[in-house]
Formats: structure tokens, C-alpha cells, sequence
């Protein structure tokens, strides 16, 4: 289904809609995200040709920033930066898209642009359904396309772990490999296997350094690693003697759980099998493993090695601490170190986690937890509950935090997007309009907000097996939230992104091989 993309600048995209009209009733052109600042002047052209070699640099353009002169002798490039030469390329080729409709030509003029926010970026879940290499780089060509600037690679969870770590050889041969789930239940999945070398992870991150996207690896700790379980029980909290289970019986940490999490919150380490379905794992690493801390040591150094940039992404969500309140091995170090309870055990957790990654060189960032208190000042954090937004803009500001969005109820893109769409018996829908409804001020004056760095879109992947079920899902939504991390607020208009989105339709299919067509029927079929 999908056809080999390439970004060289002599290729034409043809047949697509119409110019349309912008709100001062002339034509403009059909670029997403919106640029900041558009002057239309005197004529058409159907010349875009320019000289690469002719490109000027102007650092007060801003971060990213790029210049457009757009004249019947053809485009003259100013940029402030790398990538802001690289956003001008990108601008031209949906130029040339839009060009390739109009053979009368495309208004004359300049494009003064510069995004609006630093982080735009799209996470991949390749841990619960791993994608080969090909399709990834498919994925960060349609992204880059819209001046995305963040690959986020969730690479471990419950249901897979996906690259390897030297001298843990049990991460291929056990925890990179899951069988089907039980078809038919709300949170089943298909089968998924697989694993990256290191070297095709180094030729991804040099594929989206040539794009001008950074590459943010992440690593679920302490909990959602019930692959890991699988290979190497010993990391993880060994089960507690027979008193204390009956006396954790009889509390209500116990009782009003159902049968199912009973089983599993019991269930011995050594017995834990790489998960099968959605949901959250009751068993977390053990913080008094010295074991532990030898793996995720050489872990950290391999990701070190892999990936340049200066992020980790530690997770930290969803993390029942149950089993370190029934741990021997945790209930005396809490004693020894005055802990009074598993959130200060917590706090000591993630301070030695950071350690770690600091001796290499790298910050951790996190899901945030409105609950949760472990984070430090100045670290970077996401907010992702549904209607939890408001109050963790509140929170992450009083407590120095740096912030990116990816509210579920407008950049949770695994959600349905119109009525029939599986929703797993539980998810809301997310349309392309309540994407579109994203504020990033969140209503707010700038002083109030000034700690949120950018957007972020989310790509769950329990039922997303293939990249056609990825991209089926993530596009044209994703196209209405890179308009909202790009575009000045002044620049947003519904109704033209809709006008825009649909001009948009066949270039995108003739590019990438792929609709964006959305129907109640067209989407692809899960199978067990």
C-alpha cells in the first residue's frame, strides 16, 4: 500500500484542490501549519524554482525560523538555523503541491515563519506493537512533513521490549516476543515480535537528524515492564511471606480489587508472563535490587550510546506500589532510611534514576501524576489524563516544572475519530475538530503559561499492529495539532483548516501512498 517517499525538492505532487479564498477574501496558500506572517503581492508565478546554494542565513529569523520570497523569477530562502532551512524546504514542497492544481500559478509574496512553540513532537509505541525500520522511517517522513520536531520511541512496556542491552540476551529471545492475545475482549492484542539492533536504532536517529527531529527514547520505569518480569524475574519485588499476604488480605488495598487483580498482584515474579492485553501491571522493579540497578546501569549506557540527545524518557506513570508495601526487601530499607511509606520509597527511587542518567549525561522527563510528588524542580513533564489539563498546568507551574501537552481528550490519537471506530468498549472519541480545539495558553495570561514548551501527540498502540493502522488513526488529526504547536493563535481558523486539510488530500496519497480519506467504514481491520 505504501509507496517510497522522498523529500527531493524536484518532485510535484499534482492534483489537489483549488486556491482558496483567506479571510480577507483573496487567494493564500495551503500550507499547514499555518505560517505567522503572510504578505501577498501583484501576480501569480509558476515559477518555484531556487538555488540551495543561494539560501541566506539570518539569525533573527528566530529558532526554526525560515523567509520566503515568492516571485515570478522564482524563491529566494532566508533561514535562521538548520532546521530552519529545512522548514523552508518543507514549505516549498507544499507550495509545489498546491502549484501542481493551479496550473495558472500561485499568488505572488513572502512567508515570514517561525513556529510558535519548541516541542512538536509525535510519539510511536513500537513496545506493544513493534514496527520495522522501514516503516518507522515512513512514519518521520509524514511527520516531518508537517514540522514535527520530536520522535518519541516508547520502547519498553508490559507487552514488549524492543532494543537490546548487552549481555541480557533474554530481552530478544523473551521479552521482544509476544504471542496473540484472547480476541474479542476489551483490552485484547494481536501478536507482535520483534526487536531493534543497535545500529538500525543509530540509522533511525541519523534519518531524523537529516529532517531536523530529535529522537526521545523511552523506558517505562518501575512499572509497565512485565516483559522484562518475564526475562529476568530477579530485577523485580520477590513474593512476601505467607503472614504477610494473609494480613494484606484483610485491608482494603486487597478487597476491593476483582479476582483478576488478586491473581496477578499474588502471582510470583518467576511466574509473570509477557502481558497479552491492555491494562496496568502490579509488578515494579525492586529498588533494593542490586541486580536492578546493574541492568538498567548497562541499559542506560547502551541508550547513551544509541541516542545523542539529551533526554530519557523515565515514564513513571501507573506505578501500584503494592508490591513494595508486602516487599521484605523494601519494607527494610524503608526502615533503615526513615521512609515512612512507598511515595518517599518513590521520591528515592526516581532521585537514584536521575543519578544515573545524569552520569551519562542525559535529564529524565516524565508522565505526570497529579498525585505523585517525586519530580524535581526545572525537570520536564507531560500531561496526558483526560480533564486533568487544567490542574496540572496549575501544578507543574508552582512547582518549576517544564511541560508539554498531549491531553488525551485532543492528542490521544489512538482514540476513535468518528462514530463506528473501535473504541476497545472504553475510549472516547477525539474528532479532527476537538484536535483542532487545542489551546496551548489554555485561556491563560503568558505568565501562567510560560512553562509549557510545546505539543505532543500520542499513538497507543495495543490495536495499531501496522504502520497503515498507525497512520490511519494518527493523520489528519495530527495535522490539526502541528498547526496549534506552530501556528500563532492569531493564525488559527477552523474553517481554513478544513479548507486547507482537504487541498491536502491527494498530494498526501500521491506522496505517501496513503488516503486520508476517513470514513465510519474505511478503517483497517485488527485482527486476533
Amino acid at each position: 500500500m505504501f509507496k517510497k517517499s522522498t523529500f527531493l525538492l524536484a518532485s510535484l505532487a499534482c492534483l489537489s484542490g483549488s486556491l482558496h479564498a483567506n479571510e480577507n477574501g483573496g487567494p493564500s496558500y495551503n500550507i499547514i501549519p499555518e505560517p505567522v506572517r503572510i504578505e501577498q503581492k501583484q501576480g501569480m508565478t509558476q515559477n518555484l524554482r531556487f538555488d540551495i546554494k543561494n539560501a541566506k542565513l539570518d539569525p533573527s529569523l528566530g529558532a526554526e525560523g525560515y523567509a520566503l520570497d515568492i516571485t515570478p523569477q522564482g524563491i529566494s530562502i532566508r533561514y535562521a538555523d538548520k532546521r530552519g532551512l529545512e522548514n523552508a524546504k518543507i514549505t516549498i514542497l507544499q507550495l509545489e503541491d498546491q502549484l501542481g492544481a493551479s496550473p495558472a500559478g500561485i499568488p505572488c509574496g513572502t512567508i515570514t515563519d517561525k513556529p510558535a512553540y519548541a516541542w512538536r513532537g509525535m510519539m510511536c509505541d513500537v513496545a506493544r506493537s513493534f514496527m520495522p525500520l522501514e516503516d518507522l522511517k515512513k512514519f518521520v517522513d509524514v511527520m516531518h512533513f508537517y514540522k514535527f520536531n520530536v520522535l518519541h520511541l516508547h520502547l519498553t512496556d508490559d507487552q514488549g521490549w524492543r532494543f537490546p542491552v548487552p549481555g541480557y540476551d533474554r530481552l530478544k529471545t523473551v521479552a521482544s516476543t509476544r504471542g496473540p492475545g484472547d480476541g474479542g475482549g476489551p483490552g485484547w492484542m494481536p501478536a507482535s515480535s520483534g526487536m531493534y539492533t543497535a545500529q538500525e536504532l543509530k540509522d533511525l536517529v541519523a534519518y531524523c537528524k537529516a529532517r531536523g527531529i530529535d529522537v526521545v527514547p523511552e523506558i517505562d520505569v518501575p512499572g509497565h515492564n512485565q516483559a522484562l518480569c518475564e526475562a529476568y524475574p530477579e530485577l523485580f519485588c520477590q513474593n512476601p511471606s505467607a503472614d504477610k499476604v494473609e494480613a494484606f488480605k484483610q485491608t482494603q488495598a486487597y478487597t476491593s480489587k476483582n479476582d483478576a487483580q488478586k491473581q496477578e498482584l499474588l502471582t510470583a515474579p518467576q511466574d509473570v508472563k509477557t502481558r497479552r492485553s491492555g491494562g496496568v501491571s502490579y509488578h515494579l522493579l525492586c529498588p533494593q535490587s542490586k541486580e536492578m540497578w546493574k541492568f538498567y546501569e548497562a541499559a542506560v549506557k547502551q541508550l547513551a550510546d544509541i541516542f545523542p540527545g539529551k533526554i530519557i524518557h523515565l515514564g513513571g506513570d501507573e506505578a501500584p506500589a503494592e508490591r513494595w508495601e508486602l516487599c521484605a526487601a523494601c519494607t527494610e530499607a524503608r526502615k533503615a532510611k526513615g521512609q515512612k511509606n512507598t511515595n518517599e520509597e518513590m521520591r528515592g527511587f526516581f532521585k537514584d534514576m536521575t543519578s544515573l542518567l545524569a552520569k551519562y549525561g542525559k535529564e529524565a522527563q516524565f508522565w505526570f501524576e497529579l498525585e505523585d510528588d517525586f519530580y524535581q524542580k526545572g525537570q520536564t513533564v507531560y500531561t496526558w489524563r483526560l480533564g486533568k489539563t487544567p490542574a496540572t498546568v496549575n501544578a507543574t507551574k508552582k512547582a518549576g516544572l517544564k511541560l508539554v501537552l498531549t491531553p488525551g481528550e485532543h492528542c490521544y490519537l489512538d482514540y476513535p475519530q468518528l462514530p463506528g471506530h473501535s473504541n476497545r468498549g472504553w475510549m472516547p472519541m477525539v474528532t479532527l475538530e476537538k484536535c483542532y480545539q487545542l489551546d496551548p495558553t489554555q485561556g491563560k495570561p503568558a505568565d501562567q503559561v510560560d512553562h509549557i514548551v510545546g505539543v505532543h501527540c500520542t499513538l497507543w498502540a495495543e490495536q495499531l499492529p501496522t504502520l497503515e493502522h498507525t497512520l490511519y488513526r494518527a493523520y489528519p488529526r495530527a495535522m490539526a495539532v502541528a498547526e496549534k504547536g506552530w501556528s500563532p493563535k492569531s493564525a488559527w481558523s477552523w474553517e481554513r483548516f478544513q479548507q486547507k486539510m482537504e487541498a491536502h488530500k491527494k498530494p498526501f496519497e500521491k506522496r505517501f501512498g496513503y488516503t486520508l480519506e476517513r470514513t465510519m467504514d474505511n478503517e483497517p481491520a485488527v485482527k486476533p
